[in-house]
């Protein structure tokens, strides 16, 4: 804080939100929010600097009146508030919960809290600052689970809990992409399975989700234990499924509650397309997935071939929805191991014939006909009905009639 406060040029202000809260909690934070006194003219200057120190650069963010300086590196990431005609009282009384409502006056404090921040600390207690702060800007619905997600021992206070379940209606209309990035921290956290519950209990899924999902909560209650194997790989039975899948893995359980969306319902989200994609495509293959992990090595192999790049994804979700301590697991793994060896050959096999060839046996031209029966033969040879150039004419030769 002391070098970042340096970096600025030593601006009057204040340090407030999570930083100072897990600061408290002995939590490790990169997070820093930081309320300077001036316009967003008069924090330009602060922020540019502190961006050259750092070797980045400064993005004004929001609109009037609330405009953010944000700087990004991979180990910091800075929010420059300018306070503007607020008073810090004002600034205290506008933020979302009780123990992100402290603030320290920088360089040397001292500590400031004006409403009961330290107590909410002390109690493992999540209080709104009140019902208006909810209402004026509804992405705070999702940051209540989220926090019980990421901080362990605490609890949404039954007032504040009232007020979630009340507006939750009020979701629908929050941008996308910042319900977005409340989800994807809450699924990303130690205990991920206590905020899918939240979020179920307080109502907010339906909300949350497309408008035209076919949402299916009792899945995603049932399941919510998945998300907190998939929230860490030290909890996952594969953890080098969920290493590789990334947040992909971690979307699915999502998905399966939002009736398996589309990419293109799930886009403004936020999420990285080829997140998206790979998750949206393994939770369309996950019940063929868990049906199969006990089935014959050749439907598994034609799993792979289906899935393509998001088999990680959609393997790693499969295997958390099963207890580690089930045997299944070790038939996760060596599907996992097979993925590994030889996952590349089984989704783009290097094909035994030329698509002209194909087309002569088939006496077609090009078009839907070919590329249909070329699809179907590539996972005949993934399946290993057919290995070679040979096998591979007689088997067209044998399905001629269908594949015409």
């Amino acid at each position: 804080m002391q070098r970042v406060w340096e970096g600025l040029g030593r601006p009057r202000g204040y340090l407030a939100g999570g930083f100072l809260r897990d600061h408290l909690l002995g939590r490790k934070s990169i997070d820093l929010d930081l309320s300077l006194l001036g316009s967003v003219d008069d924090v330009a200057a602060p922020a540019r600097r502190l961006a050259d120190f750092l070797g980045t650069r400064a993005h004004l963010l929001g609109k009037p009146p609330r405009c953010v300086w944000r700087i990004d590196t991979p180990d910091l990431k800075v929010e420059l508030w300018p306070l503007g005609s607020l008073s810090l009282d004002d600034d205290i009384l506008r933020r979302d919960f009780k123990c992100n409502a402290l603030a320290w006056e920088l360089p040397d404090g001292p500590l400031i809290d004006r409403i009961g921040g330290l107590d909410d600390l002390r109690d493992g207690r999540l209080t709104a600052v009140a019902r208006g702060n909810l209402q004026d800007d509804p992405v705070r619905l999702l940051r209540g689970p989220r926090f019980v997600a990421e901080l362990e021992s605490f609890r949404i206070e039954h007032q504040t809990a009232h007020w979630i379940r009340e507006l939750a209606p009020r979701l629908s209309y929050a941008p996308r992409a910042r319900v977005g990035h409340e989800l994807l921290r809450t699924l990303r956290a130690p205990a991920a399975e206590r905020g899918i519950h939240s979020i179920l209990d307080l109502g907010l899924l339906r909300f949350a989700a497309p408008s035209d999902s076919a949402l299916d909560s009792g899945w995603l209650h049932d399941n919510a234990q998945a998300c907190g194997r998939l929230g860490s790989p030290e909890d996952h039975p594969i953890p080098a499924s969920l290493r590789a899948a990334g947040d992909s893995a971690r979307l699915v359980p999502l998905f399966m509650a939002w009736g398996r969306p589309s990419d293109a319902a799930v886009a403004a989200y936020g999420w990285p397309r080829h997140q998206r994609r790979n998750a949206t495509h393994a939770a369309g293959l996950l019940e063929r997935a868990m049906a199969a992990v006990d089935a014959d090595p050749a439907d598994r192999r034609e799993i792979i071939h289906a899935a393509g790049e998001a088999f990680p994804a959609l393997l790693a979700a499969a295997a958390a929805i099963h207890s580690p301590d089930e045997p299944s697991v070790d038939r996760w793994r060596r599907w996992w191991t097979q993925w590994t060896r030889n996952g590349s050959n089984l989704v783009r096999p290097a094909p035994l014939l030329e698509a002209s060839e194909v087309a002569e046996i088939l006496a077609c031209g090009e078009g839907p006909t070919l590329g249909a029966a070329i699809s179907v033969l590539t996972v005949a040879q993934v399946r290993g009905e057919v290995r070679t150039a040979a096998g591979a004419r007689r088997w067209l030769e044998q399905h001629h009639d269908r594949h015409k």
